[in-house]
């Protein structure tokens, strides 16, 4: 299935946020995963279903001041 991933388009095998993740060999520390408007709580990523066109957005927290 297509699917966005950053304003990026990826065609994908998978079913699920986790195996998205590990395709898209994604460290899992400090991220964050919202498809479209709705946060994924890193506890759902296994269970989630992504479906076609779907837009997802992966955000890694960085440290700063």
């Amino acid at each position: 299935m297509k699917i966005i991933v950053n304003n990026e388009e990826v065609v994908f095998d998978g079913t699920t946020v986790a195996e998205l993740l590990a395709r898209l060999d994604v460290s899992l520390a400090g991220i964050a995963v919202a498809v479209g408007t709705k946060i994924v709580p890193a506890a759902a990523w296994s269970g989630f279903a992504l479906k076609p066109d779907d837009n997802v957005t992966i955000i890694r927290a960085t440290q700063g001041g």
